[in-house]
């Protein structure tokens, strides 16, 4: 005859069962949500995102090594900014070099018979005191510079005059009723000695600047200018509003101006010379 299992016997294994079963998917669940916890993001009591393991473990070289690739990748951004927008002039037959303003045009060579010039007073000149002469570069404003007043032009322009000597060199071919006060300028270590000039005609009225040097049996020519509508009479002296209620610009501001340019023009021997010294 089977025997019975015990009632009360039979309950308390069911019980027994039953409380593993649970506390074995309790403890499940909490190992599930102490690795989901570890794998979120850790925030601070402010809100702020916690540094990552390797932000922590990062060394101070890193940092500064960081610090200085962008410190360069934004100097180098600037310098190509900076180039594609200069002008930049170089001649190495005459070893003649220098850096346009921005915005300006830059003319490399003989001044096309278009050009505006001075004016009703004529193109833009060398005064080299014998022929032979060759006008490497010329600046010029843009069209449309200075509306509203009596400007008409301004210029820089540099010259060359190989086989030269240091006397004819020393002379200029500006009539003397022109000629003004002398003027020295040191331009690239080099003394350059010429002239201001002003003439008017036309109701037009010219200031300029000439400076020869001479160097390597070479005679440099350097020359700027302003060139305004209507006459006052008298050198620079163009003030205030004209009589067709034009501005008038002040020369001798311009001057002031185009004679930065002489701060980076650079004169090395002529490249025959230092083809010859080779």
């Amino acid at each position: 005859m089977i025997e019975q299992p015990d009632t009360a016997t039979v309950k308390t294994v069911s019980l027994d069962s039953a409380y593993v079963a649970i506390t074995c998917a309790a403890l499940l669940y909490a190992v599930s949500w102490v690795m989901g916890c570890s794998a979120a993001p850790s925030h601070n009591s402010g809100g702020k995102k916690l540094a990552s393991s390797h932000e922590l473990n990062r060394r101070p070289d890193e940092e500064k090594t960081l610090s200085a690739i962008s410190g360069r990748k934004l100097t180098l951004e600037k310098m190509s900014q900076r180039a594609a927008t200069s002008l930049q002039f170089s001649n190495e037959e005459y070893g003649v070099a220098f850096d346009a303003p921005k915005g300006y045009v830059l003319k490399e060579g003989e001044l096309p018979s278009m050009d505006r010039g001075l004016g009703y007073l004529g193109p833009i000149a060398m005064h080299f005191a014998e022929p032979g002469g060759i006008r490497l570069a010329t600046v010029e404003p843009p069209q449309g510079l200075h509306l509203g007043t009596n400007f008409v032009n301004e210029f820089f322009t540099i010259s060359a005059h190989y086989g030269s000597t240091q006397a004819v060199c020393d002379d200029f071919d500006i009539p003397a009723e022109s000629r003004d006060a002398p003027v020295s300028r040191t331009v690239d270590g080099l003394d350059f000695h010429g002239f201001a000039e002003y003439s008017a005609a036309s109701m037009h009225e010219y200031n300029g600047i000439y400076l020869h040097a001479y160097t390597n049996d070479t005679c440099y020519e350097i020359g700027y200018g302003v060139a305004t509508a209507g006459s006052s009479g008298s050198s620079g002296s163009a003030s205030g509003s004209s009589s067709n209620n034009l501005k008038n610009i002040n020369p001798e501001n311009q001057l002031h101006k185009l004679e930065r340019i002489l701060e980076n023009v650079h004169i090395n021997p002529p490249e025959f010379e230092r083809n010859t010294a080779d």
